[in-house]
């Protein structure tokens, strides 16, 4: 934004407990709205023309920032978030009074019924020059769980064919999420588990796999397939088609762990066709999710609620 001549600030959140179960987070709610005070009073200090908020939950903020705001939703404060009925009144208190609201990914659109009108896709930028070093692989033979390991990405219909995919390829998986310590116990002799990494580190961690195996569920690719996709890696995970009616992009659209490991042996068969979408993926991520883009589509937004 700075480099488009924007003026922009950013200000991190103190977010106590961020990745506690959602009972201990209710628990430490007021603490965390404590120290939220002095950043509250920086944004009512200053005179912004926008407020960007991350998170549907950290709402908040903009609402008590005395300026006009956006929310930004990621996934799992929309999808998640609003099956719980305290969630989502807190969610919607925020939402009711935002001026604009952007989603990652075209599912979460379904959640934004109600505030349709006022709500847009901006997908997530993903800087592809991170991985440019990569070389695309030449052939299939390591395969890498790329999801956060709970239930709402579905990786059971991963782990449930587990013996399958790994008797054609090394199996490796982040073990990340809360079902990875069960997960650990129960798979840890078919499956290598790695630790997570700093984001920095993720073109390090893709460079050791040649396929990534991603989400289950949602039906979209999330930021770690795109990533995956930037760096030259196919990506097996379920797709739902009908959110993609043009330009879908070119993973391999799986429904279970036995159609992953038969999709695995298909592209070991043929190494021109792992060739083909490796580059295929990096250019379909270049096009569609470039940080320029991001930008252009944030300012939008933003001069969009200057006009209202």
């Amino acid at each position: 934004m700075r480099a488009s001549g924007w003026t922009a600030d950013f200000h991190e959140v103190q977010a106590v407990g961020a990745r506690w179960p959602r009972w201990a987070k209710v628990l430490v709610a007021p603490v965390r709205l404590a120290l939220a005070i002095p950043l509250v009073m920086k944004l009512r200090g200053t005179q912004y023309d926008v407020v960007h908020v991350h998170f549907l939950s950290q709402g908040f903020l903009g609402a008590f920032s005395g300026h006009p705001y956006v929310l930004h939703a990621h996934g799992s404060d929309l999808h998640a978030n609003f099956k719980n009925p305290l969630y989502r009144a807190w969610t919607s208190l925020w939402m009711k009074r935002a001026k604009r609201i952007i989603y990652v990914t075209p599912n979460l659109a379904a959640y934004l019924g109600d505030y349709a009108g006022k709500s847009e896709l901006v997908p997530n930028p993903i800087d592809v020059t991170r991985f440019a070093g990569l070389d695309l692989p030449a052939h299939l033979a390591r395969a890498l769980v790329f999801m956060r390991l709970e239930p709402v990405k579905g990786p059971q219909l991963v782990f449930d064919a587990a013996g399958e995919i790994a008797a054609r390829v090394t199996l490796s998986a982040v073990a990340w999420g809360p079902l990875a310590p069960a997960y650990r116990e129960k798979y840890g002799q078919t499956v290598k588990f790695v630790e997570p990494v700093a984001h920095e580190k993720v073109p390090d961690l893709l460079a050791g796999a040649d396929a990534v195996i991603g989400q289950m569920r949602q039906g979209v690719p999330g930021l770690s397939e795109l990533e995956a996709l930037a760096a030259g890696r196919v990506v097996l995970m379920h797709l739902d088609l009908s959110l993609y009616p043009a330009d879908r992009p070119p993973v391999v659209d799986v429904a279970s762990g036995h159609e992953i490991a038969e999709a695995i042996a298909r592209l070991q068969e043929n190494p021109q066709e792992l060739a083909r979408m490796s580059g295929a993926g990096r250019e379909w991520v270049r096009a569609h999710h470039s940080p320029e883009a991001h930008v252009d589509a944030l300012k939008d937004v933003y001069a969009a609620v200057m006009r209202r």
